[in-house]
């Protein structure tokens, strides 16, 4: 009954702040926190899934927050899931479709100190993911990075650099591990 009920209740404030979402598709289950800034643009494709909570999930965290800043610009493609997931959209943050984002990662165009913040302030392009990601869990993505189309973040991974498509990745910071393998038939 309370996934019903929260879920009501952040498809209406993804409504009130004029989001771009099909109602229908998109599924909420457990916590998951929203807080959307004036002027800021968020569109997610259908049969989005965002899980929170300690109940059905692998992480210890208790929910999974969306914080799109006052301007900024969210994109979070078709058939995509994220679980106890922190997406902090500072600029810009496009999320692909069938992107699978596992249990506490964190998402983040934001600088982290304020030295990165003054020097790189009029650099910060953003965070794309491509299509087909999948990311493992306790990962974060930090800004002014681009995972390409079908690439694989081991667990734990701190990604700070560009990763091309179809390639595996893991490590602080991530390293290069092996491309993916693809068999013609």
């Amino acid at each position: 009954m309370f996934d019903f009920f929260q879920g009501f209740i952040n498809k209406a404030y993804l409504k009130y702040h004029g989001a771009s979402f099909d109602s229908q598709s998109i599924v909420f289950h457990g916590k998951c926190t929203l807080k959307i800034g004036k002027g800021s643009q968020v569109s997610i494709g259908k049969n989005f899934v965002c899980w929170g909570g300690v109940e059905r999930n692998i992480d210890n965290r208790t929910q999974s927050r969306i914080n799109v800043k006052m301007g900024a610009c969210l994109i979070i493609g078709c058939y995509s899931g994220i679980s106890n997931t922190s997406i902090n959209c500072n600029k810009n943050v496009s999320i692909g479709n069938y992107v699978k984002i596992g249990a506490g990662c964190i998402i983040s165009d934001e600088a982290w100190t304020k030295d990165e913040d003054y020097n790189n302030s009029a650099k910060i392009q953003g965070l794309t993911i491509d299509d087909n990601v999948f990311i493992g869990a306790r990962s974060t993505i930090k800004k002014n990075v681009r995972i390409g189309a079908k690439s694989i973040i081991s667990a734990g991974s701190v990604v700070c650099c560009d990763i091309p498509e179809d390639e595996i990745w893991g490590g602080n910071p991530a390293r290069f591990i092996k491309k993916i393998p693809y068999y013609k038939e």
